[in-house]
């Protein structure tokens, strides 16, 4: 009993002292230049394909969440002109709050959203992919047919051809890089419950806001008639 309990002992201390020797870096840098620059390639690639998509949908709900808003302003104002039997009428003062805030939240909304301009950079980014993709497909060439020569001087041309692009466009946000790495949860080793959280980090980041803008006046105007129901 003793003797086994001894040996389990052992097995972790061994277990422990094993993880502490790991070194730190990042396997791809442990390898030569040019394998370390196809991980480079490739999940800068990635994460700027994420980008384009994260900024076309957001570009896609900003539209949205200025329609909706707009529509609510015009829908308040038609069910108190036309004084539906349906609905609990807003008083004066609540009507006029109402459409002065909504009118409001409609003008400082859409200047904040228009200078963002989610479509220009949605496609920057994608552009910026197809860029890095083409420099990829020529590295992944370079080392594998034999046939080709000079293959350090040409790892070395793609390496600052790469660094001149990452100049030219905006740097991606680290929720791309995460969306990225979220695609291939083998490779990076992600457990479900790691997916699970980017997924929901992506939602809160991405769309959370531009659904509560658009659900939001729908659940307030809900609560509103049923406080005053007759």
């Amino acid at each position: 009993m003793f003797e086994k309990l001894n040996i389990y002992v052992r097995k972790i201390k061994r277990a422990k002292r094993i993880k502490k020797s790991k070194s730190p870096i990042a396997p791809y840098l442990k390898k030569d230049f040019g394998v370390e620059l196809n991980y480079k390639l490739w999940t800068t690639k990635g994460a700027r394909f994420s980008a384009s998509h994260r900024n076309r949908v957001k570009n896609s709900l900003s539209s949205q969440t200025i329609g909706y808003l707009s529509a609510y302003l015009i829908i308040i104002n038609l069910v108190h002109i036309y004084n539906l039997p349906y609905f609990a009428q807003l008083s004066s003062f609540e009507l006029g709050f109402t459409t002065t805030a909504l009118s409001i939240i409609i003008l400082l909304y859409s200047q904040f959203e228009n200078a963002n301009n989610y479509a220009i950079k949605s496609e920057k980014f994608h552009q910026c992919s197809l860029e890095i993709a083409e420099l990829y497909n020529e590295l992944r060439m370079v080392k594998t047919f034999k046939s080709i020569t000079n293959k350090e001087y040409r790892i070395n041309g793609i390496s600052k051809q790469y660094d001149m692009i990452l100049k030219q466009y905006e740097n991606h946000r680290p929720i791309d890089s995460l969306d990225f790495q979220k695609q291939k949860p083998d490779y990076f080793k992600l457990s479900k419950l790691k997916v699970r959280f980017i997924i929901i980090k992506k939602y809160f980041i991405i769309k959370f806001k531009y659904h509560l803008l658009i659900y939001g006046p729908i659940i307030l105007f809900i609560i509103y008639q049923i406080k005053n129901m007759k």
